[in-house]
């Protein structure tokens, strides 16, 4: 049975915490690692550019939503797409490509807010109705 985060243990979140560290790691080392490979190898020159200003941002900004409605708001999840891409920059592109870091650590931090934004949303607890029997106990104390 699945509980909401709240209601988790320190060890229990600590345990979910490490195992989605490891599974967007590993997202993020497949991405910036095995996807240019591949499209360098298909002389696809162009839409590594693409690839680098539009598709990238855009899966670090879906994965720092999931991140988030699962783990809520994580300052270090947001080094994970600037750190890893360091290697892939220097590997498959030139130190210019550094620039692109903040653009991903911006995306992981939009993605993340958003996320939050969603669970405070749909966690809201209705508001208490005028004749509620809270509000009359409240009174006899």
């Amino acid at each position: 049975m699945k509980r909401k985060y709240d209601q988790l243990t320190d060890i229990e979140k600590s345990t979910r915490l490490k195992n989605h560290y490891i599974i967007h790691i590993a997202f993020y080392a497949f991405m910036f690692n095995l996807l240019p490979i591949v499209f360098i190898s298909a002389n696809m020159s162009d839409f590594i550019l693409y690839m680098l200003l539009l598709g990238f941002p855009a899966l670090i900004y879906v994965a720092g939503i999931i991140f988030a409605l699962y783990n809520r708001f994580k300052w270090i999840y947001i080094l994970f797409p600037t750190v890893l891409f360091i290697p892939a920059a220097f590997i498959y592109y030139n130190y210019t490509a550094l620039v692109y870091m903040v653009l991903y650590a911006a995306s992981a931090a939009l993605g993340m807010l958003v996320g939050n934004i969603l669970i405070w949303i749909f966690t809201k607890k209705p508001a208490v109705s005028a004749g509620s029997s809270k509000i009359k106990a409240d009174k006899k104390k």
